[in-house]
């Protein structure tokens, strides 16, 4: 099957760009009186003349066009030797762009791509996936080369960016019509959106530098007019790609105000973004793809477009809420380690760029515990987008940790829980929203547990895109720390972009408190079978202490469910006699304690209501510095028919040595009755030095009220309020709360 690798060169498919006298005539304004040398020289047949009176415009600073102009460069060169020569970030950048002027370019999972004596193979297909061609044409390392030239003056990286740019223009010509826009190809509507603000800050950065030919300015200025119009005419009307789309025309508008159609694009572009934008981001700041990766990409757009407008003058204020908004997220979602929790498609993130994203959120709102989850001084990143005076601005704000360390996003369905800001804090998060869109996974109730820095309770990771099995495992049930009911999936994906919501969520519960947070949530995908079932997940995390899991499941007749907990690569061990299942690293672990049944299966059936109940290691698979890797599952399964209930005990815990843990029921009595499990979970778990009685009523929320007789959603107003709560005995007290935590410390 032929595509645009093979026919990019046909006549009938693409075409070469114009001369530039055909361009400058053609697509400037050059009735306007500042472009009149331009028109004198196109009069006067005089090409190359003309072209260098337009290039000269850029030199001027008499119009904003970008973050700084090709005036202010010197200036940023200068701050960047000066602040920043010695730092870290400054010695990355320039080991990246070594990579680059050598022919090696780093792609994704730390993988590089090498092209000798400038022989550049846009259009291959590289290693396993074709993720990596698509990074290789978004341009995104550009800045390496920008940033290392400011840093050093080495005119080594100006003629790579010089020598690039002009072989990918002439061996990548625009398409004619949209024959290749579904394509993952040059031409992706995607990959041209992202290349228009990528680019710019290498072509500003190297402008005034000998080594970026006058030619290639000019094919480089073509092919952002080439890549507008074609936007323009072809960018999504969904999700984060229209996004990036709009974001990309708005940036080359402004760069290049002298073409006749950079007013309707700019008109264009602010018009339209804000509704996708809306689209993008439910009212509580989180974005609709049910992944924190996606939540980043979208954010991007308006951090970016926010100081861009900033920069050229321009009112930003339509965007800044929902950006703060965003940021409030991100912000207590990230995990101990300063990374992003892996649900959805999420994969291994940098400190150092989340780091930089909380320190641009600190400098544009003033935010102090921004700035304690940012770097202490201003990143050499941020300079390119703040300028020199950000430093000093920057330093002047103080740094200070949130005094939340829980927060429920409700629409978006994040549930965060953390012992507090420090890196070794233990951490839970829960996953429960609809996720839009091929990058949400089949993960709802999902947790995600932090200790000692590490990832104990792990989620599976992003993933390659191709649709293979390893790809439809990621995205599965099987792969997320959540019971799978019947073997089957909580949403049943068409394909692998065009796919349906995931499962309908409902948070009935978070509450946050000095001793514990509890969070409650139900989950309504298994509702299509015949025999429907209802999941809800109740977590209490107790601070410092551990973490208990209780699931809920309202159906009739008989189900399989299977309790996963998804555990980081290395050795697990699993104790029979215990109940329990725990890792064996050196650093930090987790031990997994399950409460028993009412009934303990033997030989016999149980009850008619009881047929299993088994506990193992089974293996599952991470996907983790761009490698799938087999990992040990701990795997609760139970056959059971109507109402159940599955209650385990997560304990972290730092260092080799596995902690005493012991977990029992106790009654829960009402009127001298005993309440079975699912009407209310009674547990004692005893450790070292301490003990807590914890008791979850369930009895009063009626979960299956969330849908109507059609199978939909129900407003809220119309849901029923909480049931009363009869009282009832537990641990040596009569109570009325649905939560309880009693603890007692001993010798």
């Amino acid at each position: 099957m032929s595509g645009y690798k093979e026919l990019r060169l046909d006549p009938r498919y693409t075409k070469p760009q114009p001369t530039d006298a055909a361009f400058l005539a053609g697509e400037l304004k050059t009735d306007k009186p500042e472009l009149a040398d331009v028109r004198r020289h196109l009069d006067a047949k005089e090409e190359e003349q003309a072209r260098n009176a337009f290039l000269k415009r850029f030199e001027d600073g008499s119009i904003r066009r970008y973050y700084y102009g090709v005036h202010d460069v010197p200036s940023l060169m200068e701050t960047a030797r000066n602040a920043y020569g010695d730092s870290a970030d400054a010695k990355e950048t320039i080991r990246e762009a070594d990579l680059i002027a050598a022919g090696s370019i780093p792609t994704l999972k730390g993988r590089l791509i090498s092209f000798k004596n400038g022989e550049y193979r846009w259009n291959d297909w590289f290693y396993d996936s074709s993720q990596y061609q698509l990074q290789l044409v978004r341009f995104a390392y550009t800045k390496s080369l920008s940033r290392a030239y400011a840093l050093t003056g080495d005119e080594k990286y100006a003629e790579c960016f010089d020598r690039m740019m002009s072989h990918f223009i002439d061996d990548n010509p625009a398409p004619l019509g949209d024959a290749f826009r579904v394509q993952h190809n040059t031409w992706e509507p995607l990959s041209v959106g992202v290349r228009m603000f990528q680019l710019p800050e290498a072509f500003i950065t190297f402008f005034a530098s000998p080594s970026f030919r006058p030619e290639t300015k000019m094919k480089l200025i073509k092919s952002f007019a080439e890549h507008a119009r074609y936007v323009r005419k072809y960018h999504a009307d969904h999700g984060n790609h229209a996004c990036m789309q709009l974001r990309g025309l708005i940036t080359i508008a402004l760069l290049l105000p002298e073409l006749k159609e950079a007013e309707e694009w700019l008109a264009y572009g602010l018009r339209e973004l804000p509704a996708y934008i809306r689209q993008n981001v439910y009212p509580d700041g989180a974005q609709f793809e049910g992944s924190p990766n996606y939540h980043i990409v979208v954010m991007r757009d308006l951090y970016e477009l926010v100081t861009l407008l900033r920069a050229v003058g321009m009112d930003e204020k339509e965007y800044t809420p929902v950006l703060e908004r965003m940021y409030e997220l991100l912000h207590h979602l990230m995990a101990p380690d300063i990374s992003l929790p892996k649900f959805g498609d999420t994969g291994d993130s940098s400190e150092s760029d989340l780091r930089d994203i909380m320190s641009l959120g600190a400098y544009l709102f003033e935010r102090p515990d921004y700035k304690h989850a940012g770097k202490p001084s201003l990143p050499y990143s941020l300079l390119w987008r703040l300028g020199p005076g950000a430093i000093e601005r920057y330093e002047r704000i103080p740094s200070a940790p949130s005094e939340r360390t829980a927060a429920c996003f409700p629409v978006g369905g994040y549930l965060i829980s953390r012992e507090s800001w420090e890196r070794d804090a233990m951490y839970l998060a829960m996953r429960a929203g609809i996720g839009i869109a091929g990058h949400a996974h089949s993960d709802a109730l999902s947790v995600i547990v932090y200790t000692g820095g590490k990832e104990l309770i792990a989620d599976s990771g992003i993933g390659l895109f191709e649709w293979n099995k390893e790809r439809k495992h990621i995205v599965s049930t099987r792969a997320h720390n959540t019971v799978v009911v019947d073997g089957q999936d909580q949403h049943v994906r068409s394909m692998h972009w065009s796919t349906p919501p995931s499962a309908s969520c409902k948070i009935w519960d978070f509450r946050p408190s000095d001793r514990f947070d509890y969070q409650f949530a139900s989950h309504f995908g298994y509702t299509r079978y015949e025999d429907p079932v209802i999941h809800s997940r109740k977590t209490l995390f107790i601070k410092n202490r551990c973490c208990v899991i209780v699931d809920l499941f309202e159906a009739k007749e008989r189900h399989r469910y299977e309790q996963l907990f998804h555990l980081p690569r290395g050795e697990a061990i699993y104790v029979p006699e215990a109940r329990q299942i725990r890792t064996n690293a050196r650093d930090a672990n987790v031990l997994i304690a399950y409460a028993e049944t009412a009934q303990q299966p033997n030989d016999a059936p149980i009850s008619p209501d009881l047929l299993a109940d088994e506990l193992g290691l089974t293996t599952g698979l991470l996907f983790e510095k761009g490698d799938y890797h087999r990992s040990p599952v701990a795997t609760r399964t139970l056959v059971s028919a109507g109402r159940t209930e599955l209650a385990a005990v997560i304990l972290p815990y730092r260092g080799a040595e596995a902690p005493r843990i012991a977990v029992r029921r106790l009654p829960v009595m009402r009127n001298g009755c005993e309440l079975a499990p699912h009407e209310a979970t009674g547990l004692l778990i005893e450790g070292e030095g301490w003990r807590d009685a914890v008791c979850l009523y369930h009895d009063h929320i009626a979960v299956d009220a969330y849908l109507d007789h059609t199978g939909n959603p129900v407003e809220a107003s119309l849901l029923p309020a909480p049931a009363g709560i009869d009282a009832f005995e537990f641990a040596g007290g009569t109570h009325t709360d649905d939560v309880i935590v009693k603890s007692y410390e001993h010798g």
